[in-house]
Parts: C-alpha cells; sequence; structure tokens
C-alpha cells in the first residue's frame, strides 16, 4: 500500500512540475530550451506518434488503488527541432478490418496443407489405416460413425489420437495429439498440437515458419494484418476451400485446419430435422 502512495505521490509531483513549469510555449516564443506535454495512458502507437514528432520522454510514473491503475508520461521537445512550438496533430489508430473483408487467399480445398500426410477429404477408412484399432477399438469407432448420423450429430463424429500409441508415432514425433472431425466419414477438420516448442519472443515469429512450411500465404500479406497481430496468439485465415488457425504460448502451439462447406450440410440436416418434429 506504502509503495502505491509513494507512487502516486510521484505522480502528481511530475504533473504538477509539468504543469507548472514546462507548459507548451506558444508558436512565437522560442526561448525556451524545452517544450513539454503529458500524456495519460498512452498505447504504443501514441508514443510511437509523438516520438515521429520530435517528442522524447523526460519522466514516467504510475500508481493504483483497489479500482483503477493509471501511468504518466511526461514528454519533452528541443526547440532545436524543426516543429518546436508547433502542434502535434491527434493521432488516429487504424481503423479495424471491415468484417465483411473478403478474403485474398484464393487456395482451393485440394491445395490445402497436409499434415505429415495428413489431409482434409480423407475417408474413415484412410485415417484408421494410419491409426489401426484393437478388436474392442474397431467396434467403438464403428458405433461412433453409426452414432453421428443421428440427432444431434447431423453426420460429424469426432475423433482423438495419440500418436506415439501407434506404429506409425515416429512420423508424427513432436506432436503429442491429433484431433479430427468426420463428416459422412471424411475428414473435415484436422487439429494437431505441437509440445516442447521453444519460446519465441513473438507468434510473428511462429507464424513467419508456419507459413513457409504449409505453403500458406506469408502472414504480413493475412487479411486485417497489422503490427498487433505479431503478438496476437490466435491467427486466423480463411481462404476459399479451408481455414487455417494457428494458437500458441508456453512452449506448445496447435494449428487446425477446417473444410467449412460441411457446417452449411449440417445446418440444412438440422432444420430438416426440426421442421419434420414440428409436422
Amino acid at each position: 500500500m506504502k509503495v502505491r502512495i509513494c507512487m502516486v505521490a510521484l505522480c502528481f509531483l511530475i504533473i504538477h512540475c509539468s504543469a507548472a513549469y514546462g507548459q507548451t510555449p506558444k508558436k512565437d516564443d522560442r526561448s525556451a530550451e524545452w517544450e513539454y506535454t503529458q500524456l495519460t495512458n498512452p498505447t504504443d502507437g501514441l508514443l510511437n506518434h509523438y516520438a515521429k514528432n520530435g517528442w522524447e520522454v523526460a519522466a514516467a510514473a504510475g500508481g493504483a488503488n483497489e479500482y483503477t491503475s493509471f501511468t504518466v508520461v511526461v514528454l519533452k521537445r528541443s526547440k532545436s527541432h524543426p516543429l518546436f512550438g508547433t502542434q502535434t496533430l491527434e493521432f488516429l489508430p487504424p481503423p479495424p478490418p471491415p468484417l465483411h473483408q473478403k478474403s485474398k487467399c484464393k487456395m482451393t480445398l485440394a491445395q490445402a496443407p497436409a499434415i505429415r500426410g495428413l489431409r482434409l477429404g480423407m475417408t474413415s477408412d484412410d485415417l484408421f489405416a494410419i491409426f489401426p484399432a484393437n478388436e474392442r477399438e474397431q467396434s467403438d469407432r464403428a458405433q461412433q460413425l453409426k452414432s453421428a448420423e443421428l440427432h444431434p450429430h447431423y453426420g460429424y463424429a469426432s475423433f482423438q489420437f495419440d500418436p506415439s500409441r501407434y506404429a506409425t508415432g515416429d512420423r508424427y514425433t513432436g506432436i503429442g495429439s491429433l484431433n479430427f472431425g468426420l463428416f459422412d466419414k471424411k475428414v473435415v477438420y484436422i487439429s494437431a498440437t505441437y509440445s516442447n516448442m521453444p519460446i519465441l519472443d513473438r507468434m510473428g515469429q511462429v507464424m513467419e515458419i508456419i507459413t513457409r512450411q504449409f505453403g500458406l500465404p506469408e502472414f504480413k500479406a493475412w487479411p486485417g494484418y497489422s503490427d498487433s497481430w505479431e503478438n496476437w496468439n490466435s491467427p486466423y485465415l480463411s481462404c476459399d476451400g479451408f481455414t487455417f488457425q494457428a494458437h500458441g504460448g508456453g512452449g506448445f502451439i496447435s494449428i487446425a485446419l477446417t473444410d467449412q462447406a460441411y457446417k452449411k450440410i449440417a445446418d440444412e440436416r438440422q432444420r430438416a430435422n426440426l421442421a419434420k418434429r414440428l409436422e
């Protein structure tokens, strides 16, 4: 609590000093060596905006209580700077991409990347051949596929595999788990989780590797990309034939491929089933 009080006191001291002695001079007042201004809770974008206009940090402090916290940054600009004494234009952050923005990724379903041989569109027989089952597991899988045909699944079934349990496990070294979604016995969703990954400074570093490895458009070319995406932990790309999403943090990363076309068919079946029940 004492620390918070001290921080608050320091913050108000800086504010008071800057207000009393460091006010921004008028355009015709060129006698001061420095001009000062202060910002409350500035974003990185706002600080960069002021830096481009010749301002530099003179002091900073913050405070907090049970309800809120704040930071005050005092900036100064030298008399020698050509913009000295001029008003800094208002900072306008870039607008977010429109929700209806059309994807620039024209890759089709046939061009969707494979995860070590696992592809969207594989049949259940193809999949189960890679991860063979004992007699009991075969019965369970058959029953699960049969149940998927009924309400409320409308054709969708999900399966999860630990690659290390199978003879083909060496092919999937580094992958801790694999999840699949099957619709009408065809793979429409694949998710792979990689464990023991090196911890990188930003998600952008991971995405540079992923896009290169899977032949996807360059990360910075993804629709809606901005500098903030470099630290976003769930980047998403929508292509003509599939979607691709990554999620990372804490030494792991997962990637997911989805063939979204099945959802329209599933919705139609759901509506038809509802209409039949209403009759």
